[in-house]
């Protein structure tokens, strides 16, 4: 049912599918084998994401992100008084999809069109103290932006867009005009934004931080853009979410009978992002080895899940729900946690999120944190069997 099509979902897969196989090194077969196709996937859902959800705002001449098949024309509608809002978290996540398809296929989507998307989450969706609004109602009350309903993902979503496009813009041209001109208004944008979520958090209770991995990979993105004097507050909202994680995985992993396939994996990105960072920087985050160690277990895991016997059509595909079961092992003497199978379902965002994961966790290889001998790391016997 395409008027019910979840249009962020479909942006992050394009995100996850570029990242894998155009700025991905893997091995020449590797390549053909599973990346062949690529060129054209692209194409087709980039072009469906601009001919089907890209709008103008009335009243704003910039276009906006709307689900798919809204037309400003049907505002007065019920269904568009109801239907068509703008989502922060869709302008973010198709800020990043066409950012990076201009990238390999240049021309995928006009700049100017990219960049109004830009300028709409950035001169209309932010407040002053850099807080982003989770939506902009055109048609009717409260007609404009509003903070409800309130969204978990979103501000990271759209501070990782406005980073893409802050990248993407430099050096460009197109049609002899140099589109790179201003672009330090995203970037300044996206910082704000994460600024804003870190003083909102500074004084929350551990128990209260949410596992936000869109703000973490958002963040640790940003840095190499940014002042040193602007890392600290960033990097203590970082590391609080790190521990949140951490310790929440040092419970489930070990005892829950079923485990989410994206929850497990939106934590894999946001801690092989952020781990290199704290492995050379200490002082915010002083768990790094344990929490290096679980991860790549929940990484493998994940690839467990993967290999799993699945309809034909499905190979590759992960499940959403893995179920798992702690047995006794008479051999060993010991309890072992095992995959005893899934919920038969799959949804794209569980593939695309353990694709990101395990391309962070790629990255993650190349830094000090691959010299850390996790044999000698103490974790609980039930996650080590794993």
């Amino acid at each position: 049912n395409t008027n019910d099509y979840n249009v962020l979902r479909h942006a992050g897969t394009i995100y996850s599918l570029i990242d894998s196989c155009y700025f991905n090194e893997q091995q020449a077969g590797v390549k053909e084998q599973y990346c062949r196709d690529a060129p054209d996937t692209v194409r087709k859902t980039v072009d469906w994401l601009v001919r089907e959800t890209v709008r103008p705002v009335p009243d704003l001449d910039l276009v906006g992100i709307y689900k798919p098949h809204a037309s400003h024309k049907l505002g007065k509608t019920a269904v568009g008084r109801l239907q068509y809002r703008l989502a922060l978290g869709g302008q973010g996540l198709g800020m990043i999809a066409f950012s990076m398809a201009n990238q390999i296929q240049p021309g995928s989507v006009p700049w100017d069109t990219v960049r109004q998307i830009g300028d709409f989450t950035v001169k209309h969706m932010q407040k002053e103290d850099g807080i982003f609004y989770p939506f902009w109602y055109p048609f009717h009350d409260p007609f404009g932006p509003s903070d409800t309903p309130k969204s978990l993902y979103y501000p990271g979503e759209a501070a990782l867009g406005l980073i893409y496009l802050y990248e993407s813009l430099e050096g460009v041209e197109e049609e002899g005009v140099d589109k790179s001109n201003g672009r330090l208004v995203y970037l300044e944008g996206a910082a704000r934004g994460l600024e804003a979520l870190a003083n909102e958090r500074e004084s929350w209770s551990p128990k209260d931080i949410p596992p936000d991995h869109w703000a973490l990979k958002a963040t640790a993105r940003i840095l190499k853009h940014l002042p040193k004097s602007r890392h600290p507050k960033l990097l203590k909202h970082a590391a609080s979410v790190v521990r949140m994680m951490h310790t929440r995985d040092m419970s489930r992993i070990a005892v829950d009978a079923s485990l989410g396939v994206s929850s497990m994996a939106t934590v894999l990105e946001a801690q092989f992002a952020m781990l290199p960072i704290f492995y050379e920087n200490p002082s915010y985050y002083d768990n790094v080895e344990e929490t290096w160690c679980l991860s790549q277990k929940v990484a493998f895991l994940l690839c467990e899940a993967q290999d799993r016997d699945k309809p034909s059509h499905m190979l590759g595909g992960l499940p959403h729900v893995l179920k798992m079961k702690n047995e006794y092992e008479e051999t060993n003497q010991t309890f072992v946690r095992r995959i005893t199978g899934d919920d038969g379902r799959f949804r794209i965002d569980d593939t695309q999120h353990s694709l990101s994961a395990w391309l962070s966790y790629k990255e993650a290889l190349e830094s000090g944190l691959s010299e850390i001998d996790c044999s000698r790391v103490d974790l609980p016997p039930l996650i080590r069997s794993l």
